[in-house]
């Protein structure tokens, strides 16, 4: 049964090798990754090589995704966050990116037909980006799904539209100006960590940084995905485009995480314990930035309302 039902995923089933193979991993991977943020590239290029109009590569790339889910949720893996539409789109053609939105309003309906099945596995659905240049409808769909879905942390897809790295870090900086005007922060909070807490996807429930960072496709470019909280992660450039993606890769990547994750995540400890090393924290501080925090994810939900 899939974890989100849409096309005739409900028949969703794995082979016994599947299915074993899927076991050794959840079960015997000692340091199995917790959350995986993917760039879906390739679905122009699947389209070109088997003659299909682009708009099927790109649905075939959408129903993808709800694959992946299943198989990271059925894996133990907590949280998803993948690149759905780049504010570099907006230079694609006008029927590209009219194509684009009708299936992220196709995909997103059917999600909201699902939404017993979620709230009874607890998923949550988060809404990443410039979500003002959303159009109106798509904009009040997906509030209404991060709305319904906020409570849970049992498995979180976060989904990024009209997003860049590049933005995502400009926005920040204006928020803590602002932040700061309200005298919700002093100048002397503002630091790696509040910077990190900051960034959109770290907030989510389980704050925890991707572990792995997968672009499909065979290009060696990280696209302006996350570039912050993926800066420890290890990153996977797969040969494969994003609709021929198939759960032998996953097993692979995650295979791959398990043999070299000891060595990623000394790093990452020794580059917490430098930057602990140079922090002042009293209560009046985690105070001031606990309040920050909450006020940051209100107004980002209050900017989803139309």
């Amino acid at each position: 049964m899939s974890l989100i039902t849409v096309n005739n995923s409900s028949n969703f089933h794995y082979t016994w090798l599947q299915r074993c193979a899927g076991n050794i991993i959840r079960y015997g991977c000692t340091t199995r990754p917790k959350h995986i943020a993917i760039v879906m590239d390739g679905n122009r290029r699947f389209a070109r090589e088997h003659n299909f109009e682009r708009s099927r590569g790109h649905t075939l790339g959408a129903d993808k995704l709800f694959d992946v889910c299943q198989w990271c949720y059925d894996l133990g893996i907590t949280e998803l966050s993948v690149y759905a539409f780049s504010l570099e789109n907006l230079k694609r053609s006008q029927d590209e990116i009219d194509t684009l939105m009708s299936i992220a309003r196709l995909k997103l309906s059917e999600i909201e037909k699902s939404l017993e099945k979620i709230h009874e596995q607890q998923i949550c659905i988060r809404i990443i980006g410039n979500l003002d240049l959303l159009p109106d409808d798509i904009r009040q769909s997906s509030y209404y799904l991060m709305n319904e879905t906020d409570q849970y942390k049992n498995f979180i897809l976060n989904v990024c539209f009209y997003y860049t790295s590049r933005n995502e870090i400009t926005n920040i900086i204006k928020d803590l100006i602002e932040g700061y005007q309200k005298d919700l922060i002093n100048i002397s909070d503002i630091d790696d960590d509040l910077i990190m807490q900051s960034l959109i996807v770290s907030t989510s429930h389980t704050g925890h940084l991707p572990d792995i960072f997968l672009r499909t496709s065979g290009e060696l470019r990280l696209s302006d995905f996350m570039l912050l909280q993926c800066r420890f992660s290890m990153w996977i450039f797969a040969d494969v485009y994003w609709p021929a993606f198939n759960i032998w890769h996953l097993y692979w990547i995650i295979l791959q995480y398990e043999m070299k994750s000891k060595t990623l995540i000394n790093i990452q400890n020794q580059c917490k314990d430098i930057l602990k090393e140079n922090q002042i924290m009293n209560e009046e501080k985690t105070q001031r930035i606990k309040t920050y925090l909450d006020w940051l994810e209100q107004q980002r939900t209050e900017r989803l309302k139309l």
